[in-house]
């Protein structure tokens, strides 16, 4: 429960208590203070419930899922495995045909349950197949539903950075990924698109002539 829903509720309840006493002692001095009772009963039942109202329940399983969308003429296999203690946040390496990255295990189909509140460090490993080295870049993530896309903890691929893996082998980068406790979803896919080539980049518009 967040802090504002806690105090929220709290403002909540004084209401109801100050609302409870003005009531009763009106219903005392009136025609028909049998009511009384009731009026407290009742009261009673919203003071009980109020502090629950407004504050979401987060999810019991929440999970991040890792999706990649690759260029028809990029058959890379891609994979997702949890950092070692030796594997810092933004870590890159390259690796060449025959050698093999150190790596923790592997996260089936990119689906991780998370913590929330607490991003965890994962590897993301291309093996590129094709016999000469490629270079590639990756789109800005895509969260769905895009409206949780405040809950996304993420250090994640830098975009503006061209990347190279080498002809048969193998490029790593350590990310983090997380979900906040805060509008947390039960599910939450992450989408990231990788395209060839160079970075595109803005070129300089000439000066305006008067």
């Amino acid at each position: 429960m967040s802090i504002e829903a806690v105090r929220g509720g709290e403002l909540r309840v004084v209401h109801v208590v100050h609302a409870m006493r003005r009531v009763t002692a009106r219903v005392r001095r009136g025609p028909l203070p049998r009511l009384a009772p009731l009026v407290q009963f009742v009261l009673m039942a919203a003071l009980i419930a109020l502090p629950a109202c407004g504050a979401a329940v987060p999810p019991r399983n929440p999970q991040v899922q890792v999706r990649w969308v690759l260029p028809e003429s990029f058959p890379a296999q891609i994979t997702l495995h949890r950092a070692l203690a030796n594997q810092p946040t933004w870590q890159t390496l390259t690796f060449a045909k025959g050698e093999h990255p150190e790596l923790g295990e592997e996260i089936a189909g990119g689906n991780m349950l998370v913590t929330l509140d607490v991003p965890e460090r994962v590897v993301v490993v291309l093996r590129n197949p094709l016999d000469h080295p490629v270079r590639f870049w990756v789109a800005p993530h895509l969260p769905t539903p895009h409206s949780a896309d405040p809950t996304l903890m993420t250090l994640c691929l830098c975009i503006g950075v061209t990347y190279e893996v080498p002809a048969r082998g193998t490029w790593t980068r350590v990310i983090e990924l997380g979900m906040r406790r805060r509008d947390a979803v039960d599910t939450l896919v992450v989408t990231h698109v990788i395209a060839l080539g160079e970075v595109p980049t803005a070129e300089p518009q000439p000066a305006p002539t008067r």
